[in-house]
């Protein structure tokens, strides 16, 4: 069975991806909280605990990262 590193294909996508974006919601697919990353063709779930990595990455290309965690309480 191949081995599928799921952090390194997003990294990838996101260095490829004409405009990346991400964004922290409060629960997504049963991930509580979640960072998403969404390229040119799908989203992607992040746990808390992998967050650094891509906001180091989204600081070294210029990615503003928004925090949506408010905006799901006030709807």
């Amino acid at each position: 069975m191949p081995y599928y590193n799921y952090h390194c294909n997003i990294k990838k996508k996101i260095k490829e991806c004409k405009h990346p974006q991400m964004f922290i919601v409060t629960n997504y697919k049963y991930i509580s909280p979640c960072l998403i990353v969404q390229t040119d063709d799908s989203y992607y779930p992040i746990r808390e605990y992998r967050w650094q990595e891509y906001f180091d990455i989204a600081t070294n290309l210029g990615i503003k990262i928004e925090d949506k965690r408010n905006y799901d309480k006030q709807n």
